[in-house]
């Protein structure tokens, strides 16, 4: 009930949260079927909550154990099917307790349910893929082999890839191919510990499909920035290259920024910098550099109609707002548990904002309030396009002004851009 409660909650918050969320190989997760997903693990337990809301089928994963210490805390979490589990920095004499963790997980699996593993074991934001642990093998093998190899389990890669750790980036998860643990079965009898090698091989090779990654996490802050001018430039139509998805667009940016000499990519670094300053300094962004943006009457048509309800979305949704960003603020001291800490106290924050709303609504009786306080959500989304257009119009407005006065910064602007764009060459 509670799994449930929290799933639409969490699902309308992700989605405002996030600007863009795909989902891509969706269909290789079975429905009905015992499958153990393996994802990369880059936003703490964002990870696995935006897994678990954009799943149908419930989905249980393990978290770390020390977070389950207080009885109601331990209550409350198993209710969203998380299952604790056990490292030397909660304790060594804990360890044995992995035991029933591992029993816990293969019981979801042998009830053809849906288990997650962060088989990398770590959290952190840096865009690099680390070698993925044994446990994953392990487990799927173990299991398989108690049900005489006829469970029909399968591991599936799903490499979850933000844009960035912040309010309003993307998310393009991808599913990979699936793997049959049941393949594995005459190597598992010969030599089990050969059999746990090449199954956590295999399934490391098609992790990394799934994944955006450079080899270098002290390229990470710019690889992002990288792919979000990528992004800008990829979805006009004259740049889109035939056979060739997304996805597999940007893994070749990585590649060629993994290879770059240090050289090369202190130049591109320093560019990027000053590119940045400057669009701050003038408050500018990249797609009116890039000439994607084209300012339309009818975008000020839009705005002017749109204001009214802006400034009413404004008014009856600033304070859940604003408390989801403090307490962000103030809790967080890792910035991979940034985006975990203020989606989960934005979503159930406004929930309760909301049921506060409704029952000064009832108290003041008037129709109109409660057309107001009823439609809240949706002026929330609509206020957020509305806030991020208006941005958009004045930014290039203060683009096409600078053309005039101030053409030497546009020209330099273009000039920059050019030198970082290398897939433009």
């Amino acid at each position: 009930m509670l799994y449930a409660f929290a799933k639409v909650i969490m699902w309308t918050t992700l989605h405002f949260y996030f600007r863009r969320i795909v989902f891509a190989g969706k269909k290789e997760i079975p429905d009905g079927k015992p499958a153990i997903l393996i994802a990369n693990h880059s936003a703490s337990f964002l990870d696995a909550m935006l897994l678990a809301v954009l799943m149908k089928r419930p989905m249980f994963f393990y978290a770390r154990s020390d977070i389950f210490k207080k009885d109601w805390a331990n209550k409350i979490l198993r209710s969203f099917h998380m299952i604790p589990i056990y490292t030397f920095d909660h304790g060594k004499e804990n360890l044995h307790k992995n035991q029933d963790t591992f029993a816990e997980g293969e019981d979801v699996l042998s009830n053809k349910g849906l288990l997650l593993i962060f088989p990398e074991g770590t959290s952190r934001v840096e865009r690099i893929m680390l070698p993925l642990k044994k446990g994953t093998a392990r487990v799927a093998l173990q299991t398989e082999s108690k049900h005489d190899f006829k469970l029909g389990l399968s591991v599936i890669p799903v490499g979850i890839n933000y844009s960035a750790h912040r309010f309003r980036a993307n998310i393009h998860i991808q599913v990979g191919e699936p793997t049959m643990v049941v393949d594995y079965e005459p190597v598992f009898k010969d030599n089990p510990n050969k059999a746990i090698n090449q199954l956590n091989q295999e399934l490391e090779r098609k992790f990394a499909d799934t994944i955006i990654y450079v080899q270098q996490p002290e390229r990470t802050d710019m690889i992002n920035r990288l792919l979000e001018l990528f992004r800008n430039d990829t979805f006009r139509h004259k740049d889109r290259q035939a056979g060739m998805s997304v996805m597999g667009l940007e893994k070749n940016i990585c590649v060629q920024v993994s290879e770059m000499d240090e050289d090369e990519a202190s130049s591109i670094t320093a560019n990027l910098k000053r590119y940045d300053a400057l669009l701050e300094k003038n408050r500018l962004i990249d797609t009116s550099v890039n000439g994607r943006y084209h300012l339309l009457l009818w975008h000020l048509f839009l705005l002017i109609a749109g204001l009214p309800f802006f400034l009413l979305s404004f008014m009856l949704n600033i304070i859940p707002l604003i408390f989801a960003r403090w307490v962000a603020d103030k809790t967080v001291t890792r910035i991979d548990f940034y985006t975990s800490v203020s989606t989960a106290s934005g979503g159930f924050g406004y929930f309760i904002w909301w049921v506060l709303l409704m029952i000064a609504a009832a108290f003041i009786g008037n129709n109109w309030v409660w057309i107001a306080v009823l439609s809240a959500p949706i002026l929330l989304f609509l206020g957020m396009f509305w806030w991020e257009s208006f941005r958009n119009f004045l930014a290039h407005s203060r683009f096409l002004i600078m053309k005039w006065n101030k053409s030497k910064v546009i020209d330099e602007l273009a000039q920059i851009r050019s030198k970082i764009s290398f897939w433009e060459r």
